[in-house]
């Protein structure tokens, strides 16, 4: 029987919301109970009181009536009633030390232990508590992997781009230029990078400096593929910030932030402020715009981001256009990534002269030609030893080659030649008769899109694009998916209006006027085959961020100004995936503006049958004679515009074609490596045990699971669930665990353990106490009926920095003890999933009755359980330090030998890689374990 004291705390086994209690009053038959907290009292019949004793341990943390935490120190027992010496440090670091009797306790109790739950009857579902251990499972593989930071991204499994993802994103404070040609990724690229610097915690403040116009395609990209929620600054939210609060520095309120170069330069304040806050790593996108020459030094936009790339760690500048547009220029931007390494340009340059050389060599290597005398020797001089004309040498060689080479680990650019799979795109003109009283003469703006002038739609009735859309969506395109993309808005929607109207065609609509949702519901539409819309209308917003290689026929209904929009915009279908050729379908009307702006794009720049990486160059050289052609019909100027513009386009195009650097687009693309990292992100989502986790987290905590026939599921809190804390919104989220589904699927999120919503589950099991005390049947006829057993999981922890990433070098995480009543350690001879079949639900009541009975059992047992676990820590830590040495040591050593040959090795990255080593290994010397779970087996004979 238990022995009852007045001033004893007492929890209420059935009811724990109520609080702490205390105990007021007690005689033979009953006792009462005064919960403070919830200003309650109950009484109990004594013999079978639903009430565990309340026992605070040394080391343990306890609330006294005013709040104030004490740390226990020493427990005695006086009459029945508990005294424990506390101590605590006030505000100026003195200790203070205080007695206190159970009686002065706070009301409020938050149990978090295993055993103290467990003692306290707070016990939880069976299923609760397999859930912790499976999430405990999970958790512990993940931080070992390799794969950290690229799992969570909706993104396909491209080589090139998970190459340079984990090939830069593994580095501390990556220092890179991303020049991959357009269409092939560099947004991902940088965003797969980002990822991984930020779930690896080499990076947790980033800016991203963008051109006003791709502000919001970053936004999204980021957001969409990422689920990274950057904060877009412009001088509106950066004045109210100011406006709340003067003194505060607007860019310390966002870790992830983007914002326009153009607002930095127009307001110096807000430039000196952001560089102020520093930031982990600096991305800047359309780095071409960065010009710099030795005789004038940079422009404003050069200078502007050298201030910043002075004080960031790492920086990633992107440009489809590394260097064929001045090698000066080109030698500038590599300069803001290393000004040591390049602060030369006569070197730089006869440097890029003995690096052809080197490619030449390299080249005949990756081939299957056999190597000349002359080429072996050169290729001995370049590595320093003996080489013979076989497959392993030559291929041992080419990575030597590839480690050494110039700016092979500062630039990677990969190629449309060099990757290949794109299918290729055809343009197909139609010319429209001018109707009469269409303007000719006046803004070339008026000219080139008229019917923005006309927000009513009125412009409809006259415009000939209009009949001729309707007729080939009837007609020739009716059975095929259609991208259409305008300007503006209003213009969609008008459209939209007549084609679903008017015309009886499926449709959807995509333009800045709707919410996200919205969008990606419209996206999800067009991707539907069967009964989804015919023809998706995009405004400008259409060729920023999305991308719909299923669909290979695009109307640009109008055309930009900007030639580097209008690739956007085809950009949105020729893209890696597209398996058709892209049918580019452009209507204007004959003799305006739009012919010549049309024949622009496709005689001079040629622009809609291949990329060009110099259209954006020439156009801004030639703006003022194109303008003038624009406004007025001019053929005397016109026609030998387009054939002087069309000559240097082919010229810079050859000049181009003949620097091709094939080691430098080997090097950014090593094949092999890329292989194997698709090969495990393959076979980790293969076997995946996440859909079939959260199937049982959402069943068990009564949130609403509703699987789709399209393979989506939408998850929906309800009104009894019964977990607080999860990353869900009321309205729910659809979403899917396939790769596949969710590239296809705008509306569906992509569910991976980097996905916020699972990630805030696991946050919830390590921070809460979900799951971790339970009390189950376990039927056995080989042990003794009646009798019990304890099985205990620690978890191994280091404190240490989230960059040194030191938990990926324990080789156990967990450790599982299980222990008989009498003390026989079963762990090895039994594992947890031998037990799992027999193990099975037991009522609350009989649970809390076992607690009770063998409660002096299970703490002897919990001690000699906690005392094995903590046995295994030494060596634990030994093999930890072993291999956190060998993974650091091998990379400081690739590095020291690569600098006697390759300047681009900076000697500040392998310092901080042998400070972080030390700092690494001093952790794991203080390796610890917590209990994170006990469960109670009572033993039952099997049927």
């Amino acid at each position: 029987m238990q022995q009852f004291a007045i001033g004893q705390r007492w929890l209420s086994d059935t009811e724990s919301e109520l609080g702490l209690g205390v105990l007021i009053d007690v005689d033979e038959r009953s006792v009462s109970i005064l919960f403070p907290k919830s200003d309650e009292t109950r009484v109990y019949a004594r013999n079978n009181a639903p009430l565990s004793r309340i026992v605070f341990n040394v080391g343990d943390t306890i609330l006294d009536q005013e709040g104030v935490e004490w740390t226990v120190e020493a427990v005695e027992e006086r009459h029945d009633v508990l005294r424990y010496r506390a101590k605590r440090i006030d505000a100026n670091g003195q200790d203070v030390v205080k007695d206190l009797n159970e009686t002065r306790l706070g009301a409020h109790i938050q149990l978090s232990k295993p055993l103290e739950r467990l003692l306290a009857s707070q016990i939880d579902y069976k299923e609760w508590y397999d859930l912790r251990i499976q999430a405990l499972l999970m958790q512990a593989q993940m931080k070992r992997s390799p794969l950290r930071g690229l799992l969570g991204a909706r993104v396909g499994l491209i080589p090139h781009q998970l190459y340079i993802a984990n090939e830069v994103g593994t580095r501390l404070a990556p220092r890179v230029l991303l020049a991959d040609e357009v269409g092939l990724g560099k947004t991902i690229e940088a965003g797969l990078i980002i990822h991984q610097q930020l779930k690896t915690g080499r990076s947790e403040r980033v800016l991203i400096l963008v051109p006003d116009s791709l502000q919001y395609q970053w936004m999204i990209e980021m957001r969409r593929r990422f689920n990274l929620h950057f904060s877009l600054f412009d001088l509106t939210r950066t004045a109210s910030i100011k406006e709340h609060d003067p003194e505060l520095n607007p860019f310390l309120t966002e870790q992830l932030i983007i914002a326009s170069i153009d607002l930095m330069l127009d307001h110096p304040d807000l430039h000196e402020q952001a560089i102020e806050a520093g930031f982990d790593l600096l991305v800047v996108d359309e780095a071409h715009h960065l010009m710099w020459n030795e005789e004038e030094g940079g422009n404003d936009r050069y200078n502007l981001v050298e201030d910043f790339a002075n004080k960031t760690p790492g920086v990633l500048l992107l440009t489809a256009t590394p260097e064929q547009l001045g090698v000066e220029s080109h030698f500038a931007r590599l300069r803001l990534l290393d000004q040591q390494r390049f602060n030369d340009l006569d070197q730089f340059l006869a440097e890029e002269e003995q690096y052809q050389q080197t490619a030449k060599i390299a080249e005949v290597l990756m081939s299957d030609l056999p190597l000349e005398a002359e080429q072996i020797q050169a290729l001995e001089k370049l590595l320093g030893h003996a080489i013979e004309d076989e497959p392993e040498q030559r291929y041992r060689a080419i990575h030597e080659l590839l480690d050494r080479h110039g700016t092979g680990r500062i630039l990677f650019r990969n190629t449309r030649e060099a990757i290949q799979g794109f299918p290729g795109r055809d343009c197909l003109p139609v010319a429209l008769p001018r109707p009469e009283g269409w303007n000719i003469s006046g803004k070339l703006r008026e000219q080139m899109w008229p019917e923005e002038a006309q927000l009513d739609g009125a412009w409809m009735e006259h415009d000939p694009r209009v009949k001729w859309l309707m007729e080939i969506l009837r007609k020739e395109l009716k059975h095929k998916k259609v991208l259409l993309i305008a300007r503006s808005g209003p213009v969609v929607e008008a459209l939209e209006n007549a084609l679903r109207i008017h015309a009886g065609i499926r449709t959807a609509m995509f333009h800045e006027g709707m919410s996200l949702l919205e969008r990606d519901q419209a996206a999800a539409y067009f991707a539907e085959e069967g009964y989804g819309a015919q023809i998706l209308l995009c405004s400008e917003i259409g060729s920023e961020g999305r991308n719909f290689q299923f669909a290979s026929d695009l109307i640009l209904f109008d055309l930009p100004a900007n030639p580097d929009v209008l690739e956007q915009r085809i950009g949105r279908l020729d893209r890696i995936g597209q398996q058709n050729r892209i049918q580019i379908h452009v209507p204007y009307v004959e003799g305006t503006a739009q012919e010549r702006m049309f024949r622009w794009y496709n005689e001079a720049l040629n622009i809609f049958s291949n990329i060009s990486p110099a259209a954006q160059t020439l156009q801004e050289n030639f703006i003022v004679e194109l303008k003038d052609c624009l406004l007025a019909d001019l053929p005397e100027k016109f026609e030998p515009l387009l054939e002087q513009v069309n000559e240097q386009r082919l010229q810079l195009e050859a000049d181009l074609q003949q620097g091709r650097d094939r080691l430098l687009e080997y090097n950014s693309c090593r094949p092999q490596v890329a292989k194997r990292i698709i090969h495990a992100l393959e076979e980790y989502e293969d076997n995946s045990l996440l859909p079939d986790f959260i199937k049982r987290f959402m069943a068990s905590t009564n949130i609403d699971f509703d699987e789709q026939s399209n393979g989506t599921v939408i998850i929906r809190p309800t009104d009894h669930t019964q977990v607080q804390g999860l990353q869900l919104d009321e309205d729910g989220i659809t979403a899917t665990f396939y790769r596949d589904q969710a590239q296809i699927r705008e509306d569906s999120q992509f569910l991976t353990l980097e996905h916020p919503f699972v990630e805030s589950v696991m946050e919830l099991i390590n921070t809460q106490s979900f799951g971790s005390a339970n009390v189950a049947l376990l039927k056995s006829n080989a042990i003794k009926q009646g009798s019990i057993l304890l099985e205990l999981w620690f978890k191994v922890e280091v404190i240490a920095p989230k960059v040194l990433n030191v938990q990926a070098s324990l080789p156990k995480q967990l450790i599982r003890v299980l222990l008989t009543e009498n003390g026989q350690d079963l762990t090895e001879k039994v594992a947890a999933h031998i037990l799992q079949p027999y193990i099975h639900h037991l009522d609350g009541n009989n649970s809390r009755q076992v607690i009770k009975a063998r409660r002096e059992i299970i703490e002897e047992r919990y001690q000699q359980a906690f005392d094995l676990a903590k046995a295994k820590l030494p060596e634990i830590s030994q093999e930890a330090q072993k291999q956190y040495q060998q993974r650091w040591q091998r990379e400081i050593d690739r590095l020291n030998y690569l600098k006697q040959h390759n300047p681009s090795i900076r000697q500040d990255e392998i310092d901080r890689l042998e400070k972080l080593k030390q700092e690494g290994l001093a952790a794991l010397d203080q390796v610890a374990i917590t209990p994170e779970a006990i469960r109670v087996l009572v033993v039952v004979k099997a049927n």
